[in-house]
């Protein structure tokens, strides 16, 4: 992140003006904020803020930045010429190469001591061959299309030394987005991946040599970025359940109105971590993930899903998605059931109840003999589909929660828990906020303590000190902890 440097007092005398004229000088200017960045051959020296005295030229400003980091050396500056930063030498190419600088994109015609700055200037102070390419991104089909173009103005000379300046397609430019590689083509043009089509803003990077080795094109600031902004799209979590193991739990967006089998087959053309067959429009039934095919357990286990936590009666095509839906693929005997966490008793008595809808009607029936983990420890549910968990683990605050149960014939019975599955362990004291085993005036202090941001208090202690449980800790719980020592209520 870029902080803001400010010129002092012994700086303004060495740099900008004799000693004679400090009082008057200081007397007469403000100080103005401009920023500088320099970018060496392979990679950014310095990116910084700095407030400098109004007047202050180019070569001021790049001196003052030498002066204040220990990142940069630069050689030339007071002679209105670069020639040297951090050993990088101007013609170190064998050719026209060298430090160029710009301000607010533009290249000056003057030193860059002739160069005056103003209020909220952007210089960039840069290695390149001459001509240096400065590049222009174009994201005009970005959001429909996916593609982004980058061109530049190119200065020609005729033999007289007359200038022509056109705009030209950087072709062959390296160009990092999101840390994936693309490369122009001859318009100037990539095309981005399904993977990287997605909204949200996105880091851009340029990078292109001559065949001498020196910089042809300007690099972006570390901190470039463009945002997507795609129309008639949704987000659908994705979670791939295999025997074993989670296969995948993510969440893409694609175009609206797609169905649950567009959305695997979309999956399965981004990620390098599932291979599905089954997922496209003739098909219309996931046979196999991973080389999981269905029947390998040599019955009626295959591959199921489930939207929202119930299985729809209908195929993967005939499932059309909303916003926000969240989609689970699953290997399972048939039935495999989607086991519900009754936590109500978990705080007071440690107990977790696990039931599952039956396949057919609406009974509810417990699960048995399901192995479940809370915080990697097992645990086995009895006939009730209950288990109760040791004292000494209902800590205050989330615990991970994980089932497994598998059938005779070695596929799983019931569909395990998303790996950050959680629940939740709130506090047994009721009313003892400062954890001393007593309920009494101090509770009230500690409160009062709280609220005026004397002590800071735990999270638990926090959720004790709602007293009212509004979902807020004000001066309301105060006067209800009050009342209830006052034995005017419970």
């Amino acid at each position: 992140m870029k902080t803001t440097a400010k010129f002092i007092s012994a700086s303004l005398a060495t740099l900008l003006v004799s000693a004679s004229a400090v009082t008057a000088f200081a007397a007469e200017t403000k100080d103005i904020t401009v920023s500088l960045r320099i970018e060496g051959v392979d990679s950014c020296v310095l990116y910084d803020n700095y407030e400098i005295p109004q007047g202050s030229t180019a070569a001021d400003l790049i001196q003052y930045a030498d002066k204040l980091s220990d990142d940069v050396t630069v050689t030339g500056a007071e002679n209105n010429y670069i020639t040297d930063v951090n050993g990088e030498t101007a013609g170190k190419f064998g050719g026209w190469d060298g430090w160029q600088y710009i301000v607010n994109s533009v290249s000056p015609n003057v030193g860059v001591g002739d160069y005056t700055l103003s209020d909220n200037d952007t210089v960039v102070l840069y290695y390149g061959d001459f001509p240096c390419l400065l590049p222009q991104i174009d994201t005009s089909a970005l959001n429909s299309d996916g593609k982004i173009s980058f061109n530049a103005e190119s200065t020609t000379y005729d033999s007289d030394w007359k200038p022509t300046v056109s705009t030209v397609a950087i072709a062959d430019m390296t160009v990092t987005f999101d840390g994936h590689t693309y490369t122009t083509d001859e318009n100037g043009t990539i095309s981005l991946s399904k993977a990287d089509f997605t909204s949200g803003e996105h880091s851009v990077q340029v990078e292109k040599k001559n065949s001498n080795g020196a910089p042809a094109v300007l690099r972006y600031a570390d901190d470039f970025t463009v945002n997507i902004a795609r129309e008639n799209t949704i987000n659908v979590n994705l979670r791939i359940e295999g025997p074993e193991a989670c296969y995948l739990n993510d969440t893409f967006e694609i175009a609206k109105d797609s169905n649950v089998c567009q959305l695997i087959s979309y999956a399965d053309e981004v990620s390098d971590d599932i291979e599905v067959v089954g997922a496209d429009a003739d098909a219309g039934y996931i046979s196999e993930v991973n080389g999981i095919a269905a029947g390998s357990f040599g019955g009626w286990d295959g591959w199921y899903y489930a939207v929202n936590s119930v299985v729809p009666n209908v195929g993967v095509n005939d499932y059309t998605l909303n916003n926000n839906d969240t989609v689970v693929l699953y290997y399972g005997e048939y039935p495999c059931y989607l086991p519900i966490a009754d936590t109500s008793l978990l705080t007071s008595e440690g107990k977790i109840t696990f039931t599952a809808k039956a396949t057919f009607g609406d009974a509810v029936l417990p699960i048995d003999n399901m192995t479940v983990y809370f915080d990697g420890k097992e645990y086995k549910t009895d006939y009730n589909g209950v288990v109760v968990i040791d004292e000494d683990q209902l800590t205050f605050g989330d615990h991970s929660l994980q089932v497994e149960k598998y059938g005779y014939s070695g596929a799983p019975a019931v569909l395990r828990y998303a790996d950050d599955y959680t629940v939740f362990v709130d506090t047994k004291i009721v009313n003892d906020v400062n954890l001393d085993s007593n309920v009494d005036i101090n509770d009230v202090t500690a409160i009062q303590t709280y609220l005026s941001n004397y002590k800071n208090i735990s999270e638990e202690q926090v959720r004790i000190a709602d007293v009212n449980k509004d979902g807020k800790v004000d001066v309301n719980d105060v006067t209800a902890l009050q009342t209830i020592l006052s034995g005017e209520t419970e």
